[in-house]
């Protein structure tokens, strides 16, 4: 072997490595941080849908978010282009995520309790599991079931059966939730791999534009018959919502996607509703009780399983 032949290859300077994967630790602060952000979801959404209705909330925050983003983007990245083959599954993953997620929660969440709907979407992690295996994105373990299994026990238990009262008033709204939570769960599956190719900002954008324009038929004229008996105060729950429950949390977990399966980032919804009562002590001066505290301990530990990769072979 000559001594050229033992050189390092000089490395191709027009194809620059990279930035290097962020550390687990910090895919799942993000995760966290976007559940704390949807926590707030509820009661914000709750207020705002009492003089906006759920199609022209919808229609607002989908319209919004998309010229915000797309306006961010232009001014860092250029205008984001994907091939089109790909438009018609972003065009696919909006009406699931964006549009008919954001149709039904809303109208839902006017039809039935707080409380009914934050039991009833921590059904997205089992449907988006269910789907994952499905479509063979993703192999069932033991352990990854448990986990799902232990924090949704925990969600139930602090919640309490006393706090699910299904009925005949809400049973319409209820099933939009449970809607709401299949819709959501199978975009989290059918946007990772979008995600990972196009990053998660130019996936985002695209989703709601696509998104705005799902929504347009149904919220527009709602919108205009709803805008001039809005209050200010109103107005600026919405902009939270958008800021907020909106763009950062969509923009999170598409990152996120790019680093972690579709059931690991599901799993933590089930923070949402121990996220919801922990607000509700900080801000509303509400008193922690050791249901809290448990419940709190379920929901982590089957996070804990879930996330918990598997030891490495010893060499």
């Amino acid at each position: 072997m000559t001594r050229r032949s033992m050189r390092r290859p000089m490395p191709d300077a027009t194809q620059p490595e990279g930035p290097p994967p962020p550390s687990p630790a910090l895919v799942h602060a993000g995760l966290l941080a976007v559940q704390v952000g949807f926590a707030s979801h509820y009661v914000v959404s709750k207020v705002a849908v009492r003089e906006l209705s759920p199609a022209g909330l919808a229609l607002v925050r989908a319209t919004v978010a998309a010229a915000v983003m797309l306006g961010v983007h232009l001014l860092s990245r250029g205008a984001p282009r994907v091939p089109f083959r790909d438009l018609a599954k972003l065009a696919g993953c909006a009406a699931l995520g964006i549009a008919g997620n954001q149709l039904l929660f809303f109208s839902g969440l006017q039809r039935t309790t707080a409380s009914n709907a934050s039991v009833l979407v921590t059904t997205i992690p089992v449907f988006t599991l269910l789907v994952s295996l499905v479509l063979r994105r993703e192999r069932a373990t033991p352990k990854g079931v448990a986990g799902v299994a232990l924090a949704l026990a925990g969600v139930l238990y602090l919640l309490g059966a006393e706090a699910l009262s299904l009925g005949p008033e809400t049973v319409i709204g209820d099933l939009m939730i449970v809607g709401n939570s299949l819709f959501y769960g199978t975009y989290l599956v059918l946007v990772a791999d979008l995600a990972r190719r196009h990053g998660s900002m130019t996936t985002v954008v695209w989703l709601f534009g696509f998104g705005a324009l799902w929504v347009l038929p149904f919220g527009g004229q709602a919108l205009l018959d709803d805008a001039p008996g809005v209050r200010g105060t109103t107005w600026l729950l919405v902009a939270y919502i958008v800021l907020v429950p909106t763009i950062f949390t969509y923009l999170t977990n598409a990152w996120a996607l790019r680093h972690a399966p579709p059931s690991i980032v599901a799993i933590y919804i089930y923070l949402q509703p121990v996220g919801a009562t922990l607000l509700a002590v900080l801000f509303l001066d509400e008193t922690p009780t050791p249901r809290l505290f448990g419940a709190a301990a379920l929901v982590f530990a089957g996070i804990f399983l879930v996330t918990r990769r598997a030891p490495r072979p010893a060499t």
